[in-house]
């Protein structure tokens, strides 16, 4: 008997906002993506194993790690 199991990332784009990058300095609007990797047994995902929080710039494509508490403030 043999398991298929893996791991899966998935990105979802939560929202975009205007903001000041802090890599190239330019006022442009900065995506706010969720990533979540999962672990999947027979293709299923089961379990949520990292969820991170991005921010990414239109301008330059930087990416920076945000938390939760960023992300509410940016949103709201």
């Amino acid at each position: 008997m043999f398991f298929l199991f893996g791991l899966t990332s998935r990105e979802r784009m939560l929202f975009a906002r205007n903001a000041t990058c802090h890599f190239c300095g330019q006022y442009v609007p900065q995506r706010v993506l969720q990533r979540r990797t999962k672990l999947t047994v027979f293709f299923i995902p089961l379990v949520t194993l990292n969820r991170k929080r991005l921010m990414v710039c239109s301008n330059c494509g930087a990416t920076s790690k945000i938390s939760a508490g960023q992300q509410r403030a940016m949103a709201g």
